[in-house]
C-alpha cells in the first residue's frame, strides 16, 4: 500500500506547484523556451544547404517562436486570471495583450518574408540573367518596410483608432513631401524596376549607350555603375539609363567589320580583279567564317586618287579575337598585294566602322 502523504509532503507539493505555476515562472520559461527553439531550429536550418526553402522555413519558425511563445503565455496567463482582476482594470489588460499578440504576428511575418525571398532566390539562380540576382535582395527589403508600416498603424489602431487615421494621414501627406522632394531618386528606383523587367542586359555585358561603351558592373536602386574601355567606373542614373536606347554587344550574333582598300588609279583591270580574288578568298578561309553571312567584297568607286574595294565580313562575338583576325588578314593581304604586284594607292586612310 502507498503510504499516505504527511503534512510535510503536501505542503512542499504545493510549494512545488505554487513555484512551477507563478506567472513570472512560465513567462521566464517561455522566453527560454522560445531562445531554445529558435537556436535548434537555426541550427538545423544551417544543415539543410542543399534545400534553400526548408531552410527559409526552418529558420523563419524558429525566430518567429521566441516571440510567439512568451506572447501567448501571457495572453493565457492573462485570460486565465481575468476573473481575478478589477473591472476598472480589465480593458488596460485587454489592449495590452492586443497590442503584443499584434506586435507578435507583425514579427512572425517580418520572419516569415524569408520563405517566398528563399523560392524567388532560388528560381532566379536557375536563370541566366544576373539581374535577378539584384531583384530578390530588392524585393525582400521593399516587402519587409510595407510589413513594419503595416505593423505599426495596426499597432497604434489598438491603442488609439483615432490616432491611427492620423498616423495614416500623415504617412500619406509624408509620402507626398517625399516624392516631391526625391523625384530623382523615385526616378531612378522605377528606372532600376525597369532595367530588371526589360533585362536589356545582365551584369558582365558589354553595352554601348551613345555617350559611354563598357562593361556593366553592377546595379543598384540609384544608379549602375560601367567600366569603360579605358577602366574608368561611371555610375549612370537608372532614370537616364532606362531612357536611352541601349546596344547590348555581348548578345549580338556576330561582330560586322568593314575597311576600304586603295589601289592606285593606273592599276590595270586583271589587277582589280585579282585583288577582289585574293580578299575574298582570304575572307572565306577565316575560322569564323558562316555561310549564311557570306562576306562581300566589291569595287565600289573611282576616287579621285584611288580605285576603292570595300570588303565586310561578320565575326563571332568575340571582339579581342575579331581585333587579332582583322590584324592578320590586313598583313595577308599586303603580303599577297606585293607578290602579284598590286600596289597600294599611297595616300588616304582606310576607314573602319
Amino acid at each position: 500500500m502507498n503510504p499516505l502523504p504527511t503534512p510535510t509532503n503536501t505542503a512542499a507539493l504545493a510549494n512545488l506547484e505554487d513555484i512551477l505555476f507563478n506567472p513570472a515562472v512560465l513567462i521566464a520559461l517561455a522566453f527560454i523556451s522560445g531562445w531554445a527553439v529558435k537556436k535548434i531550429l537555426g541550427w538545423l536550418g544551417n544543415k539543410l544547404t542543399r534545400s534553400p526553402i526548408a531552410k527559409a522555413i526552418i529558420t523563419a519558425a524558429g525566430k518567429s517562436l521566441q516571440v510567439l511563445l512568451p506572447a501567448y503565455t501571457v495572453w493565457l496567463l492573462v485570460d486565465h486570471n481575468m476573473v481575478h482582476i478589477s473591472a476598472s482594470k480589465q480593458e488596460y489588460f485587454k489592449v495590452g495583450i492586443s497590442l503584443l499578440l499584434s506586435v507578435a504576428h507583425t514579427t512572425t511575418v517580418y520572419h516569415m518574408v524569408l520563405v517566398p525571398i528563399a523560392w524567388a532566390q532560388k528560381f532566379a539562380d536557375k536563370t541566366d540573367n544576373k539581374l535577378d540576382d539584384v531583384l530578390v535582395p530588392m524585393l525582400s527589403t521593399v516587402i519587409r518596410v510595407a510589413v513594419v508600416l503595416v505593423g505599426t498603424v495596426k499597432a497604434v489602431s489598438i491603442i488609439d483608432a483615432e490616432a491611427a487615421k492620423s498616423v495614416l494621414a500623415l504617412l500619406a501627406t509624408g509620402a507626398v513631401a517625399v516624392g516631391f522632394a526625391a523625384q530623382d531618386t523615385i526616378k531612378n528606383i522605377f528606372g532600376a524596376v525597369m532595367l530588371i523587367i526589360d533585362q536589356p542586359f545582365t551584369l558582365g555585358d558589354n553595352i554601348n549607350i551613345g555617350t559611354h561603351e563598357g562593361k556593366v558592373e553592377s546595379l543598384g536602386l540609384r544608379s549602375t555603375v560601367i567600366v569603360l574601355l579605358d577602366g574608368q567606373r561611371v555610375a549612370i542614373p537608372n532614370g537616364d539609363l532606362a531612357s536611352r536606347s541601349i546596344v547590348n554587344i555581348t548578345r549580338r550574333d556576330y561582330i560586322r567589320a568593314q575597311d576600304l582598300v586603295h589601289l592606285e588609279m593606273n592599276t590595270p583591270a586583271e589587277k582589280v580583279k585579282e585583288a577582289v580574288e585574293i580578299i575574298r578568298e582570304l575572307l572565306a578561309k577565316h575560322d569564323e567564317f558562316d555561310r549564311r553571312l557570306p562576306p562581300l567584297v566589291h569595287v565600289m568607286e573611282f576616287g579621285e586618287w584611288s580605285i576603292n574595294i570595300r570588303f565586310m565580313y561578320w565575326y563571332k562575338p568575340n571582339l579581342t579575337k575579331q581585333m587579332d583576325f582583322n590584324e592578320k588578314l590586313m598583313i595577308q593581304i599586303s603580303e599577297r598585294f606585293q607578290k602579284s604586284g598590286i600596289r597600294l594607292a599611297a595616300q588616304g586612310t582606310p576607314q573602319i566602322r
